[in-house]
């Protein structure tokens, strides 16, 4: 989705109130914080140096790689591990609903933002909400979700419609 933003949608605000390319760099961080975290370090260790530029000169390869590092640390880390998130420590299984979730919103952030088609395929908006629909109060207590639902959705909203209300995005 990043690779169809053209160079000058970028600079356009996105619905969480920040710029496309800030977006991306969040999204980069948060992959480089997730690869720390899985590897053991601690909440101050992984979020250090995150404050700055993630993307430099090459914003796509920088997303590239930050994804696929993510990815491996997801693949190999211990499922009984203690993660020590800033928020408290928590499983490996529920951090990995938090990134996904993450990820997924805020490539819907990136797509309106760009100007983009924003629906999500619907595998990926039906498995994720089945994934964290159970677990949305202690998702939202890590304090990274916005507003939260708004409690305004008809009982036959899609399951994309209820995931991004859930995480604060009023589609």
């Amino acid at each position: 989705m990043v690779g169809s933003a053209s160079s000058s949608s970028w600079d356009n605000l996105t619905p969480s109130d920040i710029t496309v390319r800030e977006v991306v760099d969040h999204v980069v961080a948060g992959n480089k914080f997730a690869v720390r975290l899985l590897s053991g370090a601690s909440a101050a260790a992984a979020t250090a140096h995150l404050d700055t530029d993630q993307l430099g000169d090459d914003p796509l390869a920088a997303l590239t790689n930050s994804c696929a590092a993510q990815r491996a640390a997801f693949a190999s880390a211990e499922p009984t591990l203690a993660l020590h998130h800033p928020s408290g420590d928590i499983s490996v299984d529920t951090f990995l609903r938090f990134r996904l979730g993450e990820l997924v919103v805020h490539a819907w952030d990136i797509a309106i933002g760009a100007g983009l088609d924003s629906t999500l395929d619907a595998r990926v908006a039906n498995g994720l909400w089945a994934l964290v629909e159970p677990h949305l109060e202690e998702m939202r207590a890590m304090g990274t979700y916005g507003t939260g639902a708004s409690d305004t959705l008809p009982p036959d909203a899609s399951p994309q419609t209820h995931l991004l209300d859930a995480f604060g995005r009023r589609p």
